[in-house]
């Protein structure tokens, strides 16, 4: 396969994963259509944007808006989905917590998915491995990072979660593989995607998170 297919195809795979992300944000947020709407684009396409900016290139998503009307149609019909799931059953309240573990699942998926894509920015460029890994972090974590300031939330890659750490050392793994151990792309992205993936789902279910000054506070 081609290796600008395989990643525009990873493309549309992260932009469903984190628009289905920001939009589980503002149904907790109880926003309107078109806030639950905002929230899902920004999210799917916010980290892009960020990285593209830095690189001193026209946003992607701005040259070809695909993923942005992928983020508004996959928003839209979550949206149906739950008024009329709500119009059923008012108090069911089995329905939001499955959302809610469904969305974790989604965002480890597009966090690994887009800090993949943003390293394979650092590899074609010929950046150094720290340089692609900051643009790894930035493309997996700036969208939601957006999304949470929207809402007037501290993001929480700020406060305790490895989410943007673990992005960071998704790239630099890519950089390496890919330039240092003159790995092929497509095996090395999988290998790695799957890998951080696991990660990630075994950082959620053991609850494992950085220090921060709320617990180190609690301790004293």
């Amino acid at each position: 396969m081609d290796f600008d297919l395989f990643l525009l195809i990873c493309n549309y795979i992260g932009t469903i994963s984190f628009a289905v992300s920001g939009t589980i944000k503002g149904f907790k947020k109880r926003l309107d259509i078109f806030g639950i709407t905002l929230l899902a684009t920004i999210t799917a396409i916010g980290g892009g944007i960020i990285r593209d900016t830095m690189i001193n290139r026209l946003p992607t998503a701005l040259v070809e808006p695909s993923s942005i009307y992928l983020s508004i149609i996959v928003s839209m019909m979550m949206y149906l989905f739950v008024i009329m799931k709500k119009n059923e059953s008012p108090r069911d309240k089995s329905m939001y917590l499955f959302l809610s573990k469904t969305n974790l699942v989604f965002d480890a998926i597009g966090l690994v998915i887009f800090a993949l894509l943003g390293a394979s920015s650092g590899v074609e460029l010929g950046l150094n491995f720290m340089t692609t890994g900051i643009l790894a972090a930035l493309t997996g974590v700036g969208g939601g990072i957006v999304r949470d300031l929207l809402v007037n939330e501290t993001p929480i890659v700020l406060k305790e979660d490895v989410y943007a750490v673990l992005a960071l050392f998704t790239g630099i793994s890519y950089h390496i593989l890919v330039l240092d151990w003159k790995w092929a792309r497509i095996p090395a992205f999988i290998s790695l995607f799957f890998l951080f993936l696991l990660i990630r789902l075994l950082v959620i279910k053991y609850r494992i998170n950085l220090p921060n000054m709320e617990k180190t506070n609690k301790k004293r």
